[in-house]
């Protein structure tokens, strides 16, 4: 009888162990999944900021060369 119970026992632990081993594999499995998801969505931030950087700095140069041809203006006056 008591054989019988610690087997009854030892069943249910290797039961909820195995149960634990499943959703830690599950978990293991989303966190690579959403890792390579969150690294795609750094490369596009990445790229987006790289084009803004570009786009900031064709403004920059032409707003430099208004300035300049403003300044140009005002001396020649």
């Amino acid at each position: 009888m008591i054989n019988e119970d610690v087997e009854k026992f030892l069943n249910e632990v290797k039961e909820l162990l195995n149960e634990i081993k499943n959703e830690q594999t599950k978990l293991a499995e989303n966190v690579e999944k959403y890792h390579k998801v969150n690294m795609r969505n750094f490369e596009k931030i990445r790229d987006f900021n790289e084009i803004c950087d570009m786009t900031n700095q064709v403004f920059e140069t032409r707003l430099s060369n208004i300035e300049q041809i403003l300044k140009q203006k005002l001396m020649n006056q």
